[in-house]
Order: structure tokens, then C-alpha cells, then sequence
């Protein structure tokens, strides 16, 4: 790609990148990007040529196609009817993986905080899967659990925000531990408890009583037991993290000006990827 090219020309950009590129870890924080201050355009544009360096920045907007996603409150987009997805509110995040509700998760994301809440909290949670895994494996039920769900696909409904339309119900089926795509790794991971729940409200043809019982413990593990790396962002901080091996989430919060940016990644271009979450006109 001639833009990437060009932008490996850029000597902090191409440092940034080998920095990230370069710890060996499946989550990494850096902060004072030095991005403060900067108009909303030039910002976006500055995160999108960083993420174009490591990756191909994607959309999983199917309305708007939009690549630079604003993780906020949005007081609106609320009712009781309505899938709303932990980047539309206020309050906690439970652990989880991006695009978990589609065929092809991203394999990387990042988010840059534009705004820290002023409340002490919205802390930002990582778990390497690795922890979980471990965690699991201390307990007949835990070892049966992981067992199941590598075996048994299960439905995760699309959030309102992602899919077609406002009346639409989307789901996709999959195992949360999914076969490997690297070498020396147990397992893809794919997680999101409450899409899961409302997957299986739309194919209870799917639930059974040991499949409900795992999920409820792997949730159990994922949001209490397992090691956790917890710390509040400051302004202009940098979180990557690899999706594919990593759940994320955040403690809760009240402080509505909280403001950060995501963008997603693919390792394949757009044109080969399947599902919503390609950027069709790149």
C-alpha cells in the first residue's frame, strides 16, 4: 500500500510502531503521545496513520462505516428495548473481546483516551487469555468448562449500534475458545457474556444446562478470579492490545465527558475479510 509506504517514512511514526511492535506482550500502555491539544481531524488522522502501520484499520459501523469509533456516553441511544454496547455508556465495561458478535474479530485494537474521567474511575482492565486459561484449570469444573466451550459453538448477538438496523436481531456462531492461528497458542479467544445471553434468548435451541453452568463460570473467572492489569488512563495515553488473546473492560464510572477513541485492526486487508467489519471502500 503506497500510503503505508509513505508513512514509514515518518521518523516518530516508524519509531512509535517499532516500539509497539517490539515488547513481545500481548497489551501494551504508553503515555504523553502528544496528541493533546490537537483538532478532532488531525487527531483521527494521526491515530489512523499509526494504526495503518500496524495493521488494517477497519469499520464494524455498518450505517456509517466509520474507522475512529468515540467510546462515550451517549445518553440518547438508551431505552429498554435497545442492545447497547458498553462504548455508548457511562458505568463498567465487563471483560470481553471486540467484534466478537462477527466472523472475523479483529486480531488488534487501540484506544487513546481524549478525556480521563475526573470521577476516580473507569479504570481500564486486561487479562491475557493465558490467566484465564490457568485460572480454569484449578478446578475439575473449571477444566470442564474449557473443555465445553472449545467444543460447542455458541450465539452472540450483534449490539443495536452494529447492526443493519435499529429493528434488526444479528447473531454469530462460535466457540469462545477457538482453534489457534499462531504458533505455540491454546486458542483464539472469543467472549461477550451478555451478547452470549442474549444469543442464546434468540436461539434457546442452543442452550443447555452444562453449557449455561460453563459460561457462568468462565464470566465468574473472567471478571473476578483470574489476574487482572487495572490502572486509570490519563489523558493523552495509548492503549494497544492484542484481541485474539486478550480480554479488556473497565471498572465503573459516572463522569459523562469520558472520552476515548478505538480503532480496530485486521492482519488481512480489507477486500479479504468476511462479514460487516471491512472497510469495502479502502
Amino acid at each position: 500500500m503506497s500510503l503505508r509506504a509513505e508513512l514509514s517514512e515518518v521518523g516518530a511514526l516508524g519509531r512509535l510502531t517499532r516500539q509497539l511492535r517490539g515488547q513481545g506482550t500481548n497489551g501494551v500502555v504508553l503515555g504523553g503521545l502528544g496528541l493533546q491539544g490537537l483538532s478532532e481531524d488531525r487527531r483521527n488522522a494521526a491515530l489512523y496513520a499509526l494504526t495503518l502501520m500496524l495493521g488494517f484499520p477497519t469499520s464494524t459501523d455498518q450505517r456509517t462505516g466509520r474507522v475512529a469509533w468515540d467510546v462515550k456516553s451517549r445518553p440518547e441511544a438508551h431505552s429498554a428495548a435497545r442492545f447497547t454496547t458498553f462504548s455508548e455508556r457511562v458505568g463498567s465495561a465487563d471483560m470481553h473481546t471486540d467484534s466478537s458478535f462477527y466472523p472475523m474479530p479483529e486480531e488488534q485494537f487501540i484506544l487513546y483516551v481524549v478525556q480521563s474521567a475526573d470521577c476516580q474511575g473507569g479504570h481500564s482492565l486486561l487479562i491475557d487469555g493465558e490467566a484465564i486459561y490457568q485460572t480454569l484449570q484449578q478446578t475439575p469444573a473449571g477444566q470442564a468448562a474449557y473443555e465445553l466451550l472449545s467444543e460447542t459453538p455458541v450465539p452472540f448477538r450483534v449490539p443495536a449500534v452494529y447492526a443493519a438496523g435499529d429493528a434488526a436481531v444479528e447473531h454469530f456462531v462460535a466457540p469462545v475458545f477457538g482453534p489457534p492461528r499462531r504458533d505455540g497458542d491454546r486458542f483464539t479467544l472469543r467472549w461477550r457474556y451478555d451478547a452470549i445471553q442474549k444469543g442464546l434468548a434468540v436461539r434457546p435451541d442452543l442452550s443447555t444446562p452444562a453449557l449455561v453452568d460453563a459460561l457462568a463460570l468462565l464470566n465468574e473467572v473472567a471478571e473476578h478470579s483470574a489476574p487482572r492489569f487495572k490502572q486509570q488512563l490519563p489523558t493523552d495515553t495509548l492503549l494497544w492490545a492484542d484481541n485474539h488473546r486478550v480480554l479488556h473492560g473497565r471498572t465503573t464510572y459516572t463522569d459523562e465527558r469520558r472520552h476515548l477513541i478505538r480503532i480496530r485492526m485486521s492482519d488481512v486487508p480489507n477486500a479479504e475479510r468476511i462479514g460487516p467489519s471491512g472497510v469495502v471502500r479502502d
